[in-house]
């Protein structure tokens, strides 16, 4: 609902109800940003996954934040701008600007 005048919420990964994912995976996925073919793959697998989750308000937003930490961690500076580029437009715009403040 995109009219709804509620205030947004805590969005901090730990209030997240997200599915823990496997740590060889995460690992295999910030591995993957130093690459950018590499990353390109794992981005699309991201969009594929995600996509209509990022949509969904503020469970969007907070696994959006959720995996932009893990592309942090990578310390890949072009990661996460190609990753803030590509994935911020599926967020709730106007929740994602109040948040942002």
């Amino acid at each position: 609902m995109a009219d709804d005048p509620s205030p947004p919420q805590d969005f901090s990964p730990q209030k997240a109800r997200l599915r823990e994912v496997a740590p060889d995976n995460r690992s295999l996925f910030i591995d993957a940003m130093a690459d950018p073919l590499r990353r390109r793959v794992a981005f699309n697998v991201v969009e594929r996954n995600c996509r209509e989750r990022f949509a969904e308000r503020e469970e969007g937003i907070r696994l959006y934040l959720h995996l932009r930490a893990y592309v942090q961690s990578a310390a890949v500076d072009e990661a996460v701008a190609e990753f803030e580029h590509r994935f911020e437009p599926m967020l709730d715009q106007e929740l994602w600007k109040m948040a942002r403040l």
